[in-house]
């Protein structure tokens, strides 16, 4: 008696591509929208998340370890070689959070000259949210809090590591 053939796999559904979700600017982690979402009642001017403001510290601390977690250093590919390169830029992203920790709106408001450092950014905040629950006293009984962040992307020489 012949050997049977192994009945073929069953269908599986495709898994969602979370990089495509996340580049259309949809819901990410913890409700993350990117566009045409509103800023769900957050008002006010944006609280730079390197503020040295003692009001804010400890809480901005905690929001930008959480980004740092997620956030990369994607490189640049060259048109003409084909290669990886790495490119120094710089963005600005603001975002809101709120009191309950979700993020409704993102926002690059100063783009890079490179659309994959600005979409790394914009993923990193949304992968990283929902940050933990804004404090009371950050908020004076508004719904959340605007952060404003500013991404730095920066090569540096062998020259320049070697002499500090």
């Amino acid at each position: 008696m012949a050997p049977l053939a192994p009945a073929p796999p069953a269908p599986r559904e495709a898994a969602p591509d979370i990089r495509a979700a996340l580049r259309r600017g949809g819901p990410g982690p913890g409700g993350a929208g990117g566009s045409g979402e509103g800023r769900a009642g957050i008002e006010g001017e944006p609280i730079p998340l390197d503020s040295r403001d003692p009001r804010y510290n400890d809480y901005l601390d905690r929001v930008r370890r959480m980004i740092k977690e997620k956030w990369a250093y994607p490189c640049v590919k060259n048109d003409a070689t084909g290669h990886c390169e790495y490119k120094s830029a710089q963005l600005v992203i603001e975002f809101g959070i709120l009191k309950d920790g979700r993020v409704p709106f993102v926002v690059v408001r100063k783009h890079s000259d490179f659309d994959i450092y600005d979409e790394y950014a914009l993923n990193a905040i949304k992968l990283a949210s929902p940050f933990p629950p804004v404090p009371d006293a950050l908020t004076s009984g508004r719904k959340g809090i605007p952060i404003l962040a500013t991404f730095s992307y920066i090569v540096e020489s062998s020259l320049t590591n070697l002499l500090r």
